[in-house]
């Protein structure tokens, strides 16, 4: 596109010039046969026409001066002197000039005896007769041409003014799509810097961008839509909070509809401009016009006996119908294009709300926001500013995030500061540490510290020399080799238990829970990486337990807590690697994607090119050997560790850079302070920080052991031991497995509806799962189903997300036993849709009938019972009212907030109302698979 805009303008002696100086790999394959000359006149004639082509899409469109957008207007308030219009060239208002006016007059003043001497000649007839047929047709001719003339204005000054009362109308639009998103996002800076420089990006392209680059970010990244995409996801993941207020949801419903109406009004808008009239058109009105002053010089003819001096009067008439003939045609031709000429449509009104716009922006986000004519939303550092890209040059980006400067670090740097710091340091006195740490916590000596105060250095030594004696009497410590298989084992346990998979919610990616693979690398975290407006992939980081088992400790909050994540990712002591797994989301070609990866490596690593090199060549590789294209849905694999990095393209390995320092350099692009997916850093801390997985990991190590001194005590003869009493033992088993249940169990919150449910009720059920009952496109109401331990265990078998069928039916069966172990299996319901208590009640009785073999009574009385539960509390269920159904061997009780209703005493029907929820036919869905997904595969394992 840009090559096409530089061309705009040009001559055809230029264009040539172009032509022969292009090279041969950017003319395309149909076109290389032809000589520059055919492919200039070729490209001259695309321009010319009736037909709307790119070249007339990209003329020159404004609704402002380009200027405004690089102008400081945080320190430079705007002013009126930004809302004046750019004059016309001359060669656009030279026909409006009085000196060409009245060069036209005494031309044709001057000419008219040359006129007439042409015209004598083609008279073969008597002048008196021709002036009747003359006379016949010349009024004729006057009042078509007057037609065509008041048409052709017509129908301009009707589009010019509706171009200008659109463009008014969606920059005022605009602006206040700004102050909402403003209001909406002001306590979520992300948000709002993502949403507005969207904003920002429309703004620039009505200051400075022509009409095709428009349309062509319509077709690719709609301004509008992708705004209304933002506030969707934004409402999508925040409006089922608690905190979400009243007043973000009326803003997300007026963004909404200002959407709807700024899009109509762009398209008005984009419609006007593009209904200019045909060089036809004018054609006509040219051909009108030589008609009429045909006519009027052979009907001159007549009173002319001296064609060197004609008369005066017939001298002046041809002199002012001439130079009528020509304002008019050039005034209709400056009417058909308004952002040019005299006849340009007024842009004041919409140039200032863009302004207006553009200080909101600035005055609220400063300069995180670019409204540059040449914005890039990467910018290269040290380097001259390149030329325009096309746009797949432009994603070579993908992978590279802000630049930075990575310095050498000497591979003894350690090693030397551990030297320095054996100088031993003497504590600081209590006054001292008083006066440097007002009201410091104990163990917290450097907190609220100033850092510029030379005793706080030796703090940080101080801090700096324990941690490495540490780190020494680790290394060279006896370890007790039974000790740490234990801890592997419990923390893989523990972990196993609580990962899971992890949907990314802009690109809808999902990445699996564990890498299939022998290394034993679990999810971490999943995030996105954007290039301005395009999501272009999602991300997944794996690792080993122990880097879990690192940020378990740290509060999210704590800035420490991403440190943590950076070290234990790149250092590969705790975790031997760190897998990155991409899937793409935007097409690319092999070359850009590989030398976009190269390049935000190289960005990080000190080492030689040459091993970036390989890498490049690797990924390079792999994406030709899949066809030459990164399609959506391709996914890469980068298995970074000490020695280097590995690439796998769509699960064929292509090979490794073997090289020290590359792989840290790569885990870099992800994790540090310039990471290119902020999100996947943040899910990476969300989901793992203060999970508490060293206190279960403690309490499975305690078990552990405590198996094994059980395993010791069965071998001593039984005569040295006394048999433990086998009803006390049964409850110290149920005691561990209920407290095993416990430390697993938690509250779960219903996505679709934003209901919370509590992990356990207060008479001993443990929360399975939640889900959603639809009814069409409405969510009717949350629910939930409680049940015993023991239903739990019939889902430890079948490992998560497989044998989802057989687990069904084992959860289905352990929860409708009802035996000793697990007499009772509870759903409640929460309303999330209002509905009469006959409505609620005959609802759940049709669902229970045809899976209910008895009496047809039991279902009436069942239903009947949910009436009145609803009638006691006015007769509708609101949104918030709960039903609790106890299903028991006897029957089914009922409670509606929280009061007893009664039971409905039938065998069988606990069990039907079982299946209504969890059979084939189960009328939600959503919550046999929470169920599955929450407790398949847990180990709820207890030593005998």
């Amino acid at each position: 596109y840009k090559n096409e805009e530089d061309k705009l303008g040009l001559n055809f002696f230029e264009v040539l010039q172009r032509e022969r100086e292009r090279p041969i790999d950017q003319i395309s394959k149909k076109s290389r046969d032809m000589t520059p000359l055919q492919r200039t006149r070729r490209r001259m004639n695309y321009a010319k026409g009736n037909i709307e082509n790119k070249y007339v899409m990209m003329t020159t469109r404004q609704y402002g001066s380009a200027d405004l957008l690089d102008k400081d207007h945080l320190n430079e308030p705007p002013t009126l002197d930004d809302l004046n219009q750019t004059p016309g060239t001359f060669a656009e208002t030279y026909w409006s000039k009085g000196i060409f006016r009245a060069s036209v007059v005494v031309a044709g003043y001057l000419t008219f005896p040359l006129w007439c001497k042409i015209f004598i000649n083609f008279q073969t007839g008597d002048p008196e007769d021709f002036s009747v047929v003359v006379g016949q047709i010349a009024p004729n001719i006057g009042v078509l041409y007057a037609t065509l003339l008041s048409l052709t204005l017509s129908v301009l000054y009707q589009r010019f003014t509706r171009i200008q009362e659109n463009v008014s109308t969606e920059a005022m639009l605009l602006s206040q799509i700004t102050r909402n998103l403003l209001s909406l996002f002001a306590d979520e800076p992300e948000w709002a810097q993502e949403s507005l420089q969207i904003v920002a990006n429309q703004v620039r392209i009505m200051l400075s961008r022509t009409r095709g680059l428009e349309l062509l970010s319509i077709m690719k990244a709609d301004t509008y839509a992708n705004l209304l995409a933002v506030v969707d996801d934004y409402h999508y993941l925040n409006g089922c909070n608690d905190d979400f207020s009243a007043r973000q949801e009326s803003i997300c419903g007026m963004l909404r509809t200002e959407f709807q109406q700024i899009t109509e009004t762009r398209a008005l808008r984009l419609s006007d401009e593009a209904s200019s009239l045909p060089p036809t058109h004018f054609l006509l009105i040219t051909s009108l016009s030589f008609v009429s002053i045909v006519a009027y010089v052979t009907a001159s003819l007549e009173v002319v006996e001296d064609l060197n001096n004609p008369p005066e009067e017939a001298s002046l008439l041809f002199s002012g119908l001439l130079a009528l003939y020509i304002l008019f045609f050039n005034f209709c031709k400056d009417l058909n294009g308004p952002f040019a000429g005299v006849y340009q449509i007024k842009r004041s009104n919409a140039a200032s709300h863009l302004l207006q716009t553009k200080w909101l922006i600035v005055s609220q986000l400063g300069d995180k926001v670019s409204f540059g004519v040449n914005y890039d939303d990467e910018p290269q550092p040290n380097e001259e500013e390149e030329e325009d890209k096309s746009l797949v040059d432009k994603m070579k980006g993908f992978f590279s995030g802000s630049s930075e400067v990575v310095d050498t670090v000497e591979s003894n740097a350690m090693q030397i500061l551990d030297t320095e710091l054996q100088t031993p340091i003497e504590p600081l006195p209590p006054d001292v540490l008083d006066e440097l740490c007002e009201a410091a916590p104990p163990g917290l000596k450097s907190l609220n510290c100033d850092p510029a105060a030379p005793e706080y250095r030796l703090l940080q030594l101080q801090d700096e020399l324990a941690r490495l004696k540490w780190l020494n009497e680790q290394l060279n410590a006896d370890v007790d080799i039974s000790q740490v298989g234990k801890d592997s084992e419990a923390l893989s346990q523990v972990v196993e238990s609580k990962v899971k998979p992890i949907t990314e919610q802009s690109t809808g990616i999902t990445f699996d829970a564990k890498l299939d693979d022998g290394l034993d690398l679990y999810l971490v975290g999943a995030g996105v990486r954007k290039k301005a407006m395009i999501n272009l992939y999602g991300v997944a980081m794996y690792s080993s337990p122990s880097m879990m088992e690192m940020l378990s400790p740290h509060q999210r909050e704590n800035p420490e807590a991403r440190n943590a994540l950076l070290d234990a990712a790149r250092t590969f002591v705790s975790s031997s690697h760190t897998s990155f797994v991409v899937e793409m989301a935007f097409k690319a070609d092999a070359k850009t994607i590989s030398q976009a990866i190269a390049k935000s490596a190289a960005r990080r690593y000190s080492g030689p090119e040459a091993d970036v090199a390989v890498l490049e060549e690797l990924i390079f590789d792999g994406v030709q050997s899949k066809g030459g294209q990164a399609t959506k849905g391709m996914k890469f694999r980068f298995d970074c560790s000490q020695e280097g990095v590995s690439v796998c393209v769509d699960g064929d390995d292509q090979g490794e850079v073997l090289c020290d320092g590359l792989g840290a350099a790569f885990v870099d692009v992800f994790m540090d302070e310039k990471a290119v997916s902020p999100q996947l850093v943040n899910n990476c801390l969300d989901t793992w920080c203060g999970s508490g997985i060293q206190e279960e990991k403690d309490n499975i190590i305690a078990k552990l052991s405590q198996a094994e001194k059980k395993k010791v005590a069965s071998a001593i003869p039984k005569e040295s031991t006394r048999e433990p009493e086998p009803e006390s033992n049964a409850k110290q088993i149920e005691a561990e497995k209920n407290a095993l249940v416990e430390s697993k169990a938690q509250s779960l919150k219903e996505k679709a509806t934003g209901v919370s449910f509590n992990a356990k009720l207060d008479d001993g059920l443990y929360l399975v799962g939640c889900g959603v009952r639809k009814k069409a496109i409405i969510n009717v109401y949350a629910v939930a189903m409680y049940s015993s331990p023991t239903a739990l265990e019939a889902l430890t078998p079948f490992p998560n997300g497989k044998q989802k069928k057989e687990a069904q039916v084992a959860l289905r069966n352990a929860a409708r036993t009802f035996g000793p172990s697990s007499p009772t299996t509870s759903f409640v319901l929460e309303m999330t849709f209002k509905a009469d208590g006959k409505t609620i009640a005959g609802a759940i009785a049709e669902s229970v009938k045809p899976r209910q073999g008895g009496s047809g009574s039991d279902v009436k009385e069942l239903e009947n019972l949910i009436v009145q539960g609803v009638e006691a509390k006015g007769g509708q269920a609101t949104k918030g009212t709960i039903f609790r159904f106890d299903c028991t061997e006897e029957g089914v009780s009922v409670s509606v907030d929280g009061n007893t209703q009664g039971t409905v005493k039938s065998a069988g029907i606990g069990c039907a109302l079982v299946d209504v929820f969890m059979d084939d036919k189960a009328v939600s869905p959503q919550l046999v698979d929470s169920c599955l997904d929450t407790w398949c595969g847990k180990d709820l394992f207890v030593a005998v």
